[in-house]
């Protein structure tokens, strides 16, 4: 009867080299684990530390009320789906605004929310730093803190509703600031969101006629 051995030379190389694989894996994942929460917020602080005073004041307002951000990059820090919040953006870039009063827009704050066309115009009236995007199905504010985002998104829903007309809303908002300003005293109206944001809300809009014949015969060659 012939006698097979085993764990020779070629065995023990065999193990020793899916020992190493492991181990390599497992460095691998040590380095992508590192980026807990603390180490994001630590990335965060570096790199906010390069931008202005400005910019840094209002992204370090986000980092309070949300934690560290998702994304760090030189000029930006991103959060994704905090809170209502689907996107929320710190920028390095301050655009200087007037409206009520003096001040820099640095932070964005996006909703899923689909605007009627119809109320377009009357929203650019209300607030140029309240945005659209009709095909994402997004709305949101830029300012230099939650609580004006808040307020602008709020009386910018009110017009959409028909709660109030453009220039009621102006007027609103320049007596929120006004009163936060002087008194130190937070409205409600910049303290939550009235309404809830609607998912689901992009509009892909529709083909144009002149193009559907051609896009028919694209999509019959498998080109689309």
């Amino acid at each position: 009867m012939q006698t097979h051995k085993t764990g020779g030379a070629g065995s023990r190389n065999t193990v020793a080299s899916g020992m190493f694989k492991l181990a390599a894996v497992g460095a691998v994942a040590a380095i992508v684990g590192t980026s807990t929460p603390v180490a994001r917020a630590d990335e965060a602080g570096d790199t906010i530390a390069k931008w202005s005073a400005d910019a840094q004041k209002a992204a370090k307002g986000m980092i309070k009320i949300h934690g560290a951000p998702d994304e760090t990059t030189p000029t930006m820090l991103v959060w994704h789906n905090s809170g209502p919040w689907k996107r929320i953006v710190a920028s390095s870039t301050v655009t200087p605004h007037n409206f009520p009063g003096p001040h820099p827009d640095s932070v964005e704050q996006v909703l899923s929310y689909r605007v009627p066309e119809s109320k377009f115009d009357e929203l650019a009236r209300f607030d140029g730093s309240v945005n659209v995007n009709r095909t994402r199905g997004e709305m949101s504010a830029r300012c230099d803190a939650e609580f004006h985002n808040i307020l602008a998104l709020n009386l910018a829903h009110d017009i959409i509703t028909g709660k109030r007309s453009v220039e009621g809303a102006r007027a609103f908002y320049a007596r929120v600031v006004m009163i936060e300003k002087m008194k130190k005293q937070l409205h409600p109206y910049g303290l939550r969101l009235n309404f809830s944001p609607r998912m689901n809300a992009n509009d892909p809009d529709h083909i144009s006629p002149q193009m559907r014949p051609m896009v028919r015969q694209m999509r019959a060659m498998g080109k689309m």
